[in-house]
């Protein structure tokens, strides 16, 4: 039964990614690009948080040097491994805090 339960959670987890990673991909973009759309890109939490959800496409980016020259194809690149990252957040908040009402519930009626 367990596998089952799972799918709605990343049902949620993939469209809750998607607003999430557009607005994080439009507003802060690319940290170290230094030319955001707004004042928010240069924020050291969001570049570190930006850097640790993209950190498979920063070592891709870095080891790849047609990724370095296209730059349109690495910022698509950027883009999906961010959604992906962001989903399987989404993801494990999602089935931890499910865990913990389904804990709570449980205690109280006891």
């Amino acid at each position: 039964m367990w596998p089952f339960r799972t799918r709605p959670i990343l049902k949620i987890a993939l469209l809750a990614a998607l607003p999430a990673e557009i607005v994080n991909f439009w507003v802060v973009g690319y940290p170290a690009a230094g030319g955001g759309l707004s004042t928010s890109s240069r924020s050291a939490a969001l570049a570190l948080e930006w850097y640790l959800l993209h950190m498979p496409g920063v070592f891709a980016s870095n080891f790849s040097t047609f990724l370095r020259t296209h730059a349109a194809i690495c910022s698509v690149m950027f883009w999906i491994v961010g959604y992906i990252e962001t989903a399987l957040l989404f993801a494990a908040i999602l089935w931890t805090a499910r865990l913990a009402l389904r804990r709570l519930r449980k205690l109280s009626s006891q």
